[in-house]
Order: C-alpha cells, then sequence, then structure tokens
C-alpha cells in the first residue's frame, strides 16, 4: 500500500484531511473521499530530509544532501 493509498484510506474512514497535487487526482477517485482545489492559486509546502543519525554515510547520500540545501538551480 502506497502512502497516497494510506491518506485516502484514513481520509474516507473520518481520521481527518490530506493534500495531495493535482497529478494525483485521476488515480486517486473514491467514492468516501471528496476532493476539492485549494482557494490559493499556489501554496508552499515545507519538506524535510529524514535519513538515519550516523556518521557512516556514503559518498552519494553525502553528495545529496549537499545539493539539496544548496540554492535552487546550481
Amino acid at each position: 500500500m502506497s502512502s497516497l493509498d494510506m491518506m485516502l484510506t484514513l481520509v474516507g474512514a473520518g481520521y481527518g484531511i490530506g493534500f495531495m497535487t493535482a497529478t494525483k487526482i485521476p488515480i486517486s477517485q473514491r467514492p468516501d473521499v471528496v476532493i476539492r482545489p485549494l482557494a490559493q492559486d499556489t501554496a508552499v509546502i515545507t519538506t524535510y530530509l529524514l535519513r538515519p543519525e550516523s556518521s557512516n554515510s556514503s559518498v552519494s547520500l553525502d553528495r545529496f544532501i549537499e545539493r539539496l540545501r544548496g540554492p535552487p538551480g546550481d
């Protein structure tokens, strides 16, 4: 089960609300969930990087994290 499926199941069961991108709407149609657009033209979603607290990360992971921390367009 994907996290989108889990979210839709929880929303359909009445445990809360969820947010998704417009591209997911065609594959997310369910009779127990109502999908409505947000009033704003744009929305900002803060995203976090989660990783194990370990000092022996790979070089590839270190480079990926540095890329994420860098300014956009780098």
